[in-house]
């Protein structure tokens, strides 16, 4: 019996201290959340990570720590102030995975960000996802339909690129 009064004084300080430490790593978000949006930014992170790192991180997480990586909280916060969840936003990347990049020019995946052998990274980019939300959760469409209506509307704002010969005179 005392055995399991230890585990769950264990337990009573581990959360604790996991309460710690996303009051200091995430600020404005409740340990819950801070450990969803750790949970999804490992996999769809902003910026490049080693993959060694990425496992420690993993590893943390499922030991129900909520973690951070560069510009983990800034793109939660930014996410979450245009409507996102943890949830939605993996449905957002997952969706993205199915859309090849080279049918937008809008695609994030065009300005991933890479270093080396790291994993790449993709910003998060509130001008461009801000309607997600709205048209998947308010307006209906499924999200993929979403995904490709926010990435078709965004178009004109990444022009083509200029081929060779383009604009000069013969």
């Amino acid at each position: 019996m005392s055995a399991d009064f230890d585990n769950d004084s264990a337990d009573s300080h581990n959360d604790a201290e996991n309460r710690r430490r996303a009051a200091e790593q995430w600020p404005g978000f409740d340990p819950d959340e801070a450990l969803h949006w750790s949970k999804v930014l490992l996999h769809h992170s902003p910026d490049p990570q080693r993959a060694g790192i990425k496992a420690q991180m993993s590893s943390a997480i499922k030991r129900g720590i909520p973690i951070t990586g560069p510009g983990w909280v800034s793109t939660a916060d930014a996410a979450r102030s245009d409507g996102f969840t943890p949830v939605l936003y993996q449905t957002l990347f997952e969706t993205l995975r199915t859309i090849p990049k080279t049918a937008f020019r809008s695609h994030p995946w065009h300005r991933r960000n890479t270093h080396g052998t790291y994993l790449p990274g993709t910003p998060y980019e509130s001008e461009l996802w801000g309607d997600w939300p709205k048209l998947f959760l308010a307006e209906g469409f499924d999200a993929h339909a979403a995904t490709a209506l926010t990435l078709l509307r965004a178009e004109p704002k990444f022009p083509r690129p200029r081929t060779r010969g383009e604009g000069e005179s013969a």
